[in-house]
């Protein structure tokens, strides 16, 4: 009977230390941030304060994997050993791995690392150098990654960088430099020369032609590198001719003594054995030459700071001591509200963040009483859900295509995107001391597209580009704010447009600065059909005399001619410090079409765009259509066109409507056409009501 009850205690105990395992809410899967790659440890005790059931670490219990890839995992006692891999995306700096419970998972393979052969004294490390601090998106179509670069070297000027290389052995190595020509010449060939040199010994010429990327590798002889820091000093070399160019990346492989370094050592083996020295105590090694697909090396010889194993040239190690495993960023619940249920419909949908959504009760309210549902969609949810945890637009694009594929009909109609948005997708420029803006947050991603002009810019038009025929399948707008204040006065005065009367005429300008916009603006009024009485035109008003015409009233302002960032017109026709002076008195404010350049670019990481400005401005417009880029203005003429007349046509009853119609009019068989409607957006609410006269 005593055993009995002994027995009892015991199970009780055991039973009671196990429901307290768990701190957070019981979740069946988590995110593990990652933010560098290398050699992970996660403990039992950290995934349990995460939530995750899991009982005892087992793995026929565990899946890990990232993108939907499954991950080879190594379980040590109560803990997780895994080989993380950074992120490739352009979108976000974070890769994202989830941990599930429940279901098989992979354990790692073995590989045989018994010591045989010669003995070698050194081992073959590689590290790698770059801070992404220019960016150049003209350079898109040049670079094969991301078009950021670390510094420009200007005609005659010097760079001096410190190359820390630990533990060198004879000196020796090689210097890997990736370059970017940002000028050309075609009559000098070739048009880039630079002078490299190491810790200053010889110097070696390097000379490439084009505005192209370039990259060559340079041979150290055995005694040019020392322990530490190292410089290398880059000369543009001075020609009679402007030469300007971008350093991107530098690369060094070298030589190095096996020994640890913060507990870590990764280095590509050679044909012998080799004895680590240096750790903490016994180090896991990994066969990491597919980091996608890591071995564990086993069959070496375990020393008391290291191990002696053997190698072939295949051999990539990642050697990590106790106090050198790394530890995600943060480990959070994978979120799954279900958003892939058939039973959901949207006539309209709203994705936005947890901290945003309140402040659009209002909006969803008023929808609703025009007879259209609505569905207000986290997007921390969509990238769990439909992301794996990637923060990216690939994730949102995916959730859209299940939306309108498999959600209840009638399909959705409109998309409306709350939250702002940065070309800087991985914060780079935030990480400048020198920098004195706060970077925008990079809350809705939207894709980078390929442009004629400048190389790359946003696009929110392909978010909703489901089946790849170039055209959005939605009709997309975005308010691009980061604080809950913003959003509900953007749901206040949309609200109060809708409920205004609009002013009786158009307002159309153009910029003097050529004959074609005062050409194209008269065609574009006489296509309109607009009454004489109805239509007040402008050719290339001063500052002053676009606010006087604008504060008298007009439901509809049109602009054609050059543009910027910040102003229309090289005459300074309207600019963002004048918007200040905009109040369009009792009538509603206009709808806003700005046929000219780049006014649109909501995710310029330092500069707001007139865009904003006006969004932004009290008693300024809530709905105004414009380009993240550079185009001609016969490729906007088709578009405008169409715009034009379905803001006319009773028969539309809402902005989003109008913006559909004038984009599934254009041929995008042209690349010309396809960045038309990649690059004009809608800044505001997609499902408002137009108000007219």
């Amino acid at each position: 009977m005593r055993r009995g009850l002994a027995g009892l205690l015991l199970l009780l105990l055991f039973t009671a230390c196990r429901e307290e395992l768990p701190v957070g809410q019981p979740v069946e899967a988590v995110r593990l941030v990652l933010v560098e790659e290398g050699v992970y440890r996660v403990t039992g005790d950290a995934l349990r304060q995460a939530g995750l059931t899991a009982g005892e670490l087992a793995v026929d219990n565990l899946h890990l994997s990232t993108e939907g890839r499954p991950v080879p995992f190594l379980l040590d006692g109560d803990g997780l050993i895994f080989y993380g891999q950074a992120s490739q995306s352009r979108y976000t700096a974070e890769q994202v791995y989830v941990l599930r419970t429940g279901t098989p998972g992979l354990a790692m393979t073995q590989e045989s690392a018994a010591p045989a052969g010669t003995e070698l004294q050194s081992v073959r490390r590689t590290l790698h150098f770059e801070e992404n601090r220019e960016y150049l998106g003209e350079a898109r179509g040049a670079v094969a990654g991301e078009p950021w670069f670390w510094q420009s070297l200007p005609l005659q000027g010097e760079l001096s960088l410190a190359l820390e290389a630990p533990q060198p052995a004879d000196g020796s190595g090689e210097l890997h430099i990736a370059l970017y020509g940002a000028s050309h010449h075609p009559q000098e060939e070739p048009d880039h020369t630079l002078s490299l040199a190491v810790n200053g010994g010889p110097e070696h010429a390097i000379s490439w032609d084009g505005q192209t990327a370039f990259s060559t590798t340079i041979s150290l002889e055995a005694g040019t590198l020392s322990a530490g820091d190292n410089t290398l000093l880059l000369t543009n070399v001075p020609e009679s001719f402007l030469d300007l160019m971008n350093l991107d990346s530098v690369r060094l492989d070298y030589a190095a003594l096996p020994e640890a370094d913060h507990d870590r050592l990764a280095f590509r083996g050679g044909t012998g054995q080799v004895r680590l020295r240096g750790f903490s105590g016994t180090p896991v090694l990994l066969n990491v030459a597919d980091p996608a697909a890591p071995a564990v090396l086993v069959g070496w010889e375990p020393a008391a700071d290291g191990a002696t194993l053997g190698l072939d040239e295949a051999t990539v190690v990642a050697a990590t001591g106790p106090q050198g495993f790394l530890e995600p960023a943060s480990i959070t619940p994978l979120q799954d509200e279900g958003w892939g249920s058939p039973e959901h419909r949207a006539d309209l949908l709203i994705i936005t963040t947890d901290e945003l959504a309140p402040a659009l009760t209002p909006l969803v309210a008023a929808r609703e009483e025009q007879g259209l549902t609505v569905a207000i969609v986290p997007v921390r949810e969509i990238f769990d859900e439909f992301g794996a945890g990637m923060a990216t637009p690939e994730s949102i694009n995916r959730f859209l295509a299940h939306a309108l594929d498999a959600w209840s009909p009638p399909a959705p109609r409109y998309l409306l995107l709350v939250g702002d948005a940065t070309i800087d997708y991985r914060g780079y420029l935030g990480q400048r001391e020198e920098n004195p803006v706060r970077p925008p947050q990079n809350l809705i991603p939207p894709y980078l597209v390929p442009v004629s002009y400048g190389g790359e810019t946003v696009s929110d038009s392909r978010l909703a580009d489901v089946d790849g025929d170039g055209k959005p399948d939605l009709a997309v707008g975005r308010w691009p704010v980061d604080d809950a204040a913003a959003a509900r006065d953007l749901v206040e005065r949309t609200l109060a447009y809708e409920a205004g009367s609009a002013a009786g005429r158009a307002l159309f300008v153009s910029d003097a600065s050529g004959p074609e916009f005062a050409t194209m603006t008269g065609r574009l009024v006489a296509g309109s059909a607009l009454p004489d009485d109805a239509v007040e035109r402008l050719d290339g008003p001063p500052n002053e005399g676009l606010i006087a015409a604008w504060n008298a009233g007009a439901w509809l302002v049109t602009y054609t001619g050059h543009g910027s960032l910040q102003l229309w017109g090289k005459d300074n026709i309207l600019s963002s410090e004048a918007v200040s002076e905009l109040s369009p008195g009792p009538a509603a404010a206009p709808i806003v079409l700005q046929l000219t350049c780049l006014t649109g670019l909501f995710a310029h990481p330092e500069v707001t765009s007139l865009s904003e400005r006006l969004l932004a401005q009290e008693g300024g417009p809530v709905l105004t259509v414009a380009a993240t880029s550079l185009t001609l203005s016969s490729q906007q003429e088709p578009f405008a066109r169409e715009f034009l007349s379905a803001l006319l046509d009773p028969e539309v009853e809402r902005i989003g409507d109008a913006l559909q119609r004038a984009k599934e009019s254009l041929d995008v068989d042209g690349a010309a056409l396809q960045e038309i409607s990649d690059t004009f957006g809608l800044i505001g609410d997609p499902s408002a009501r137009i108000v007219r006269p």
